[in-house]
């Protein structure tokens, strides 16, 4: 069965040793921390800088840490500057990368839904990947939380708005490609403060917690269950399962809970 981590709280200092302790240290050297920041707006539209600079904190100083992230709905470096996350990168002296603008290969899979070949950003190559999603609903795909997420972790078009564009015309398919090209070794998903309504903006709602999986659909599956949502019912999470990359259905998952 697949594992998720759920631990109550309110401070991410404390809360994010309580989740990561539950699983392997990564083997690889880099670790690549990839935030929601698709528009630089506050938290819990975005991913609060404090959730990610604990797991920074966590893991310091025996890895390489990159924060990488490709916004869809603002220049990057503007997420960065605006929300805070360029405090993060002085203070532990940590690479920011703007994967709208990464060098990249083309990588092929005849078994993807859609996306038969994709840029793949070199910053992800041979790095332990953690997606530090909000835990957050969405108007096309009900919720957009660990595998939504890598949507950033691509390309951008040279346009000032809407740089994933091409991705929407088949989303729910696009999603799971993208995490079959690299899905995501570590999951955290802050429910602090949930974003209930809209992706870009909606109303901001206590929880009280954080989501740990070393399977991201596990951990999207808890996160919808908590939102009100049948995992199953979501599209995205129902193909991603069949095409084996992780558990969408609840009996499935295990859930441990920590306070």
């Amino acid at each position: 069965m697949s594992r998720v981590v759920v631990v109550e709280g309110k401070d991410p200092d404390e809360m994010i040793p309580k989740g990561l302790d539950n699983f392997a240290k990564p083997r690889q050297k880099k670790i690549v921390i990839k935030p929601n920041l698709i528009v630089n707006r506050p938290p819990p539209t975005t991913t609060p800088k404090e959730t990610v600079g604990a797991i920074v904190r966590y893991y310091h100083p025996k890895y390489e840490q990159v924060i990488a992230e490709g916004s869809g709905w603002c220049d990057t470096w503007g997420a960065f500057r605006d929300l805070s996350y360029l405090e993060i990168a002085e203070k532990f002296k940590l690479e920011l990368v703007d994967l709208n603008e990464d060098k990249f290969e083309i990588r092929k899979n005849p078994d993807a839904l859609t996306l038969l070949q994709f840029k793949f950003p070199l910053t992800l190559k041979n790095s332990y990947l953690i997606s530090v999603a909000v835990l957050k609903e969405h108007s096309a795909t009900m919720v957009t939380l660990s595998l939504k997420n890598m949507l950033g972790a691509t390309l951008g078009e040279k346009i000032a708005v809407a740089k994933k564009r091409r991705f929407h015309r088949k989303l729910n398919e696009s999603i799971v490609d993208i995490n079959l090209y690299k899905k995501p070794d570590l999951s955290v998903i802050d429910g602090r403060k949930a974003c209930l309504g809209g992706e870009l903006g909606g109303t901001a709602e206590e929880y009280g917690l954080m989501i740990f999986s070393d399977d991201p659909v596990a951990a999207d599956a808890v996160g919808a269950k908590i939102l009100g949502h049948d995992p199953l019912a979501i599209k995205h999470l129902r193909l991603a399962q069949e095409k084996g990359l992780g558990a969408a259905d609840l009996r499935k998952i295990e859930v441990v809970k920590v306070k």
